[in-house]
């Protein structure tokens, strides 16, 4: 669905706005926008295939579908409209309608023209400036930055929401599993550093209420969707209409929800994933399911942004001094209790890297580049060696990306576990 007045735009990638904005200022039609876009799609999907999943067949599929991608196209054109960078013109109004727009060209504005000068000739500088136009643009993605701790007037470096693992049978009452949740969200709320907070009456009826209103109307739609039911003793015995594990995303939309809501920045669950999606590429912010502690979805700065418009200043956590603070930060991972390292045990890499980056609120991109540098010998003197390997101890989850280290004419190898090593260990190490 297209989104108009100030919404966040239902934009996957940021990439998208680029693309656009150069096929405009290029004179190109809608059908070859839809193109840029979708190839700028497959060219992302392409680069985070770390298992041979990807199906070029499938892209091509979409390329000739003159449906597939229209909702981003439309998304993406009016966005640029909406940031004063094309001028504004009448666009599909669905998929179907498509074909009768597929000649239409767009007129770039001068500030258009000026970003799209800004971004070829420097990407950063040219993402900086989107930044500045965005903040002008959508609240919500100021108050964002905001409440994660990324502007002036922050007061706190993170925002964070409780969740609760789902670790009883999946036969079990979805009731007993929403009273155990909105008592867990309110024991930690009590206990403050939430970069939030609500009374227990406001908690208790907001994650109720919008679980309730949500199951409801999922049900709704099963009901519709039903065939006729058949004679009495023909039927099987029907699954549940709501799974366990739909439920407890439910609830995890329901707080997500009430802690933007209580922060004073309200905002629905798609709006915070795609701003939590866009500030990590931008260097901004990061988050993670999996960063110690009770379970909880946390969301922190990575760098700061003063102003907006065209005179945005950034401060962003990159560089040497970070990447030595990742490798220092290790070894309190292996330590036995006399300090010594621990060379027997293993760690998924994505459990330690959530631990590092929440620990020094910096990005995943530091973090991989940390170990990176030591993989080539950039920091010699550590004291331990970083080993890392290519087996699977645990399913990687969906939110978090394995480490992918380049070497050699392009080529990359993708480590699933780490360990570190005494510096006099005999243990052959990787990053010799």
């Amino acid at each position: 669905m297209s989104v108009g007045g100030a919404g966040i735009p239902r934009l996957q990638e940021l990439a998208y706005v680029e693309s656009a904005a150069l096929a405009v200022s290029e004179g190109k039609p809608f059908e070859r926008i839809r193109l840029a876009i979708l190839e700028s799609a497959e060219t992302l999907a392409r680069g985070s295939d770390h298992d041979g999943s990807f199906d070029a067949a499938k892209w091509q599929r979409r390329r000739t579908d003159s449906m597939s991608y229209v909702h981003n196209t439309v998304d993406v054109l009016k966005e640029l409209m909406r940031l004063g960078w094309v001028e504004r013109h009448v666009l599909p109004s669905t998929p179907r309608s498509a074909y009768a727009h597929s000649d239409v060209t767009y007129e770039t504005t001068p500030a258009g023209r000026a970003w799209t000068e800004t971004v070829r000739r420097d990407r950063l500088e040219g993402y900086n400036a989107l930044v500045g136009a965005l903040l002008d643009a959508h609240p919500q993605f100021e108050g964002y930055l905001r409440l994660v701790g990324a502007r002036p007037d922050s007061t706190t470096d993170h925002l964070t929401v409780p969740l609760l693992r789902n670790d009883g049978p999946s036969g079990g009452s979805h009731e007993r599993y929403l009273a155990a949740f909105i008592s867990h969200v309110t024991d930690a709320c009590r206990a403050g550093d939430l970069g939030w907070t609500a009374p227990p009456e406001v908690i208790e009826e907001s994650l109720r209420g919008y679980v309730t209103r949500a199951v409801q109307r999922s049900e709704a739609r099963a009901h519709q969707r039903r065939p006729q039911q058949r004679p009495s003793g023909d039927a099987g015995e029907e699954g549940p209409l709501i799974t366990r594990k739909r439920f407890v995303l439910l609830c995890e939309e329901a707080a997500v929800r009430l802690a933007f809501n209580s922060a004073g920045c309200p905002m629905d669950y798609i709006s915070h994933e795609l701003l939590r999606r866009w500030t990590r590429f931008l260097g901004l912010a990061n988050f993670s399911y999996y960063a110690p502690g009770p379970p909880a979805l946390r969301l922190w700065a990575t760098g700061r942004v003063e102003g907006s418009g065209s005179a945005p200043v950034f401060q962003r956590l990159v560089g040497h001094d970070v990447r030595s603070s990742v490798l220092r930060s290790l070894p309190r991972f292996w330590s036995t209790p006399d300090g010594h390292l621990d060379d027997a045990s293993y760690h998924p890499v994505w459990r330690v890297r959530a631990a590092v980056c929440w620990k020094l609120r910096i990005s995943d991109d530091e973090f991989d580049a940390a170990i990176d540098a030591a993989y080539r010998g950039d920091f010699p003197d550590l004291g331990f060696r970083v080993h890392l390997d290519e087996a699977i101890q645990l399913r990687t989850p969906g939110s978090v990306r394995p480490l992918v280290l380049r070497h050699g004419a392009g080529r990359s190898r993708v480590f699933h576990v780490m360990s570190l090593f005494g510096a006099h260990s005999s243990e052959e190490a990787l990053t010799q």
